[in-house]
């Protein structure tokens, strides 16, 4: 599949399969490719997104295939392996206005919205993900909070 190829308008298949893990980038690449209708749903997610805020959305982590995946340190049962997920900034907005206009005023059908990152009590992206609600609609919604130590539930 071309890099350059969309998704959706604002999102190519390279952008969300990239990864700074080079020895990884290829097999990445061809990995994703079994999942690249899952890839288009998330994208067109994510474009909702960046619609609303009229701003790029950078993103952090897409498509990571098992190798990649276990490099990185994710879960595994993440969906980032299903290109299912995202981790992602809007530039310009703070965190938590991007995470509080997805869990209240979008009507996105997302899987899971977590406010995350790697420090400590200061998240620095935004985890999206489709899980069943691209297929179906979801009985279970997920919106947390990770303080470094553990994932809470957000009313």
């Amino acid at each position: 599949m071309n890099l350059n190829e969309k998704l959706a308008p604002n999102f190519t298949f390279g952008e969300l399969t990239e990864t700074s893990q080079t020895r990884y980038l290829d097999i990445n690449r061809n990995q994703a490719l079994a999942q690249i209708e899952a890839g288009r749903a998330l994208a067109k997610m994510l474009q909702v997104i960046r619609d609303h805020y009229k701003a790029p959305l950078h993103i952090h982590s897409g498509f990571r295939g098992p190798s990649l995946n276990e490099a990185v340190g994710g879960s595994k049962s993440s969906q980032h392996m299903k290109f299912e997920a995202a981790d992602f900034h809007v530039e310009g907005r703070t965190l938590q206005e991007v995470f509080d206009w997805i869990r209240k005023e979008s009507g996105l059908k997302y899987g899971q919205v977590i406010l995350e990152g790697r420090s400590p009590g200061k998240p620095t992206w935004i985890h999206i993900s489709l899980g069943e609600p691209w297929r179906e609609a979801s009985k279970s919604r997920q919106q947390l909070a990770y303080d470094g130590k553990s994932y809470t539930n957000v009313a």
